[in-house]
């Protein structure tokens, strides 16, 4: 069983929310991310760690991300929250509401088997996340848990959403977005015994950041209910999330000191007694087992079922794609891990995939089940498999610790 404890710490205001509130940053290239900080001193990208592992002075650049977190809480652009509460986040697109339950989740439960992850995590990934929390000494982006679906858990949220929003936000790409404080003893306690009754739960986004408060509170040997051995989790039934792909594109043309790779994808599979059918315009696959290849401006459907192969993993299609075009094509037993090889998250566009000097595979959504049952079975998908949509954002909490580690 895993229980869902209040939380001590603050909320942007709903004035400040439409600045602060940052879009979900690994849709974001580096110089992306940066243009839109440089546009705006208010946004919490400023306060974000990098989204992947970078060289550097990391001691700087984390205490710029402090800096800047200081400074938001100084202007007055957050709230203290009720000395312990639970918060309910809801995203609205058109007719269909996501309701989140957002509190502490013990580092522990992590990692005894109460909550399944389905992905590994790259060492170096999660080390430089527990530099960072060790010097910003705040947590701000929940982890996101999801649970079976349960009658009891929509029956709890009932009052909760009946009441007004503290935030209400326009949150971009058609999303609406509301924050909910739940301070009442009574409706938080409904809500967790709910919660706690749905049995095992299931890390869907997020396994480098609770694994970096794991190493937190290894590194500094915290007791299970230290408050910085908690991880800030938003719990949400299954079925109100969707699960899309990361598509690949993969560099042919030498950069960053990869080998050249002259060849036409296409004539290649079809060589290899595929199913290779022209395509008028970009499109992703309508079901498991085929791919769009995207090369030279020109689009193919790929029908490649007869190749796969059961099992929670290896019935994937980004195995598919890795055993029979990546690894083959590139001459290598780990593709997953090429420098050639570039995950492109789904919300990005199709068009990224259509670049010079690359070729790229688009695949079918692997879809909440898969990821149920590779977490179910104990196995990991291959990094970059899943993107859970929607995403929560950051900048709503700041869940502070007593102080910055490192500062």
């Amino acid at each position: 069983m895993v229980t869902i404890a209040g939380i001590t710490g603050c909320r942007v205001t709903d004035a400040h929310a439409p600045a602060v509130v940052a879009p979900p940053y690994d849709t974001l290239s580096p110089a992306e991310r940066d243009a839109r900080a440089a546009d705006d001193p208010a946004t919490f990208l400023h306060v974000l760690p990098p989204r992947t592992v970078v060289d550097g002075d990391l001691e700087a650049l984390f205490t710029a991300n402090r800096a800047a977190l200081d400074r938001l809480l100084a202007e007055g652009r957050f709230s203290p929250l009720p000395d312990v509460c639970l918060v309910v986040l809801t995203l609205t697109a058109g007719t269909e509401t996501i309701t989140y339950v957002v509190g502490n989740v013990a580092a522990a439960a992590y990692a005894d088997g109460h909550i399944l992850p389905h992905e590994r995590v790259q060492a170096d990934r999660v080390d430089q996340l527990a530099h960072y929390l060790d010097v910003v000494g705040a947590v701000s982006s929940p982890v996101c848990v999801i649970h079976r679906p349960d009658p009891a858990v929509t029956a709890a949220l009932v009052p909760v959403l009946a009441a007004r929003p503290e935030v209400a936000l326009d949150a971009g790409d058609g999303l609406e977005l509301a924050l909910r404080v739940v301070a009442d003893p009574a409706t938080m306690a409904a809500l967790t015994a709910a919660i706690d009754a749905t049995g095992t739960l299931y890390l869907a986004d997020g396994h480098h950041r609770a694994a970096a408060i794991a190493a937190h509170v290894e590194r500094h040997r915290l007791p299970a209910d230290h408050p910085e051995a908690q991880v800030l989790t938003a719990v949400v039934a299954a079925d109100q999330l969707t699960v899309l792909p990361y598509h690949r594109r993969v560099t042919t043309d030498g950069r960053g000191g990869t080998p050249h790779l002259d060849v036409e994808v296409a004539h290649w599979l079809a060589a290899r007694d595929l199913h290779v059918v022209p395509l008028d315009r970009p499109t992703v696959p309508d079901r498991p087992g085929t791919f769009t290849l995207a090369q030279h401006g020109r689009w193919w459907l790929v029908d490649a079922r007869e190749r796969c192969r059961p099992g929670a993993v290896e019935g994937l299609d980004v195995r598919l794609v890795e055993r029979e075009v990546l690894g083959p094509l590139l001459g290598t037993d780990d593709p997953a891990h090429d420098p050639r090889v570039e995950a492109i998250a789904h919300p990005v566009g199709l068009e990224a995939l259509d670049r010079p000097g690359t070729f790229g595979l688009a695949l079918h959504p692997p879809g909440t089940e898969a990821l149920l049952a590779v977490a179910e079975a104990g196995e990991s998908m291959p990094p970059k498999t899943t993107y859970v949509t929607p995403k929560l954002r950051s900048g709503l909490l700041v869940v502070p610790w007593a102080a910055g580690r490192g500062t």
